[in-house]
């Protein structure tokens, strides 16, 4: 009997669900961890530079494994590795809560990241590939929403577990192990590896060659003719400008806030409205981007990380307030452009071609996102958060740059 006529989803539709599910109890965890490190040191009078390096670890690891993961997904399949993944982060992460030693939680640390950049890969690939063509916008910025939203939480959860005398690295570890736990059904339901060939839920028949996408972006059928590394670099250096901004910075900025008189728990809820702002942002952006497409909405983005960056600047000397809407914009806007170079690259590649360009994409925004975090505290450090935010600034009129030259239309015929 069909799947639907027994009320159930195809196997593609609990992929769309069951991913975005499984990545928010995993980054939840992964950056309940982070916060605690970060500020626990920043609280001990760590340099702003050795809790850039701390944080760095993590992209580090990302970094690592993000440059070879479609090599390791066309070999074991997307549900093997996306469960493997989970599984050695949480031995990982379970390695934090028995010492304070730096040395450890650095390896710890970089350890953790290398097991979440084939996590990531695998997923998102996945869940790209799996999406119909007419919405994928919105199951991708559903996917980056489950990532805003794990971002809210983690932080949210430290103060929280402060309030009730709970261990805040021991509730990592269990949110890790509930998400491991919940990727085991993604091997129940695509068996020895056939995630590989999952078909997109409900996608449409394939497109003429003059045909293109709700976005405006050439039909797939005819993107695969393209060379990759003609797409893929171009939108992998905007990826790299949108790391930096997102989660490079914006994980450093709790950090600063200390530094600038806020109080650990104070904090803490500044990583949380970064969070919320992923969570709010990514949705309206990636429906956007299917509506009035893809080149517009990228230059909407761009456009508010400007103006955001540029009011830090002008207000340096005394930012306290306006860092809660500084993280907002960064976390939210900037995650969107990230967001939406994965939709491009959805609607341009398939199969092992489009897990190649997004292990590529991947690679391009932890470089940005592991050394963000170390650059940030070394400006910090010697030229306060008037040159951090010029730099920022110089970063993201780069980035929008190169964004433009990538979609203008000349550019993608």
């Amino acid at each position: 009997m069909n799947p639907a006529a027994r009320g159930l989803a195809p196997p593609a539709s609990r992929v769309l669900w069951l991913i975005p599910a499984v990545y928010f109890l995993f980054v939840t965890g992964e950056f309940l961890a982070l916060t605690t490190l970060v500020l626990t040191i920043t609280d001990q009078g760590a340099s702003g530079l050795r809790v850039g390096v701390l944080a760095s670890a993590l992209w580090l690891g990302i970094l690592g494994t993000s440059m070879v993961a479609h090599r390791v997904v066309a070999r074991f399949g997307h549900a093997r590795v996306f469960v493997a993944g989970s599984v050695v982060a949480t031995l990982a992460l379970s390695c934090l809560p028995w010492t304070a030693a730096y040395a450890v939680w650095l390896a710890a640390a970089a350890v953790l990241g290398m097991a979440g950049g084939l996590v990531w890969v695998a997923g998102e690939s996945w869940l790209a590939e799996a999406a119909p063509a007419a919405r994928r916008g919105f199951y991708v910025g559903l996917f980056e929403t489950s990532v805003g939203l794990a971002l809210m939480t983690g932080p949210a959860l430290l103060p929280l577990a402060l309030a009730l005398g709970l261990p805040p690295l021991w509730l990592a570890v269990l949110l890790l192990a509930a998400g491991t736990a919940c990727s085991a059904l993604l091997l129940a339901e695509v068996p020895l590896g056939a995630a590989d060939t999952v078909p997109p839920a409900s996608d449409p028949p394939p497109l003429p060659p003059a045909a293109t996408s709700p976005a405006g972006v050439a039909a797939r059928s005819t993107a695969d003719a393209t060379p990759i590394w003609r797409v893929v670099w171009p939108l992998v250096a905007v990826a790299a400008a949108s790391g930096v901004l997102e989660s490079g910075i914006s994980s450093m900025l709790p950090s600063i806030s200390m530094r600038l008189g806020f109080e650990m728990q104070l904090a803490a809820w500044l990583g949380v409205v970064i969070g919320a702002g992923s969570a709010l942002l990514q949705p309206p952006f990636g429906a956007l981007a299917d509506r009035i497409g893809m080149p517009r909405t990228m230059a909407l983005a761009w456009a508010l990380v400007l103006a955001t960056l540029g009011w830090l600047w002008l207000v340096a000397a005394a930012p306290q307030g306006s860092l809660w809407a500084v993280g907002f914009v960064l976390g939210g806007v900037g995650g969107a452009v990230y967001t939406l170079v994965v939709i491009e690259l959805g609607h341009r590649f398939t199969g092992s071609r489009l897990v190649q360009a997004m292990g590529a994409l991947v690679t391009g925004y932890t470089l940005g996102t592991a050394g963000a975090p170390m650059a940030g505290g070394w400006l910090f450090d010697h030229f306060g958060l008037a040159g951090l935010s010029a730099a920022l600034w110089c970063v993201a009129a780069a980035g929008a740059f190169v964004a433009w030259r990538a979609l203008r239309p000349a550019g993608r015929n």
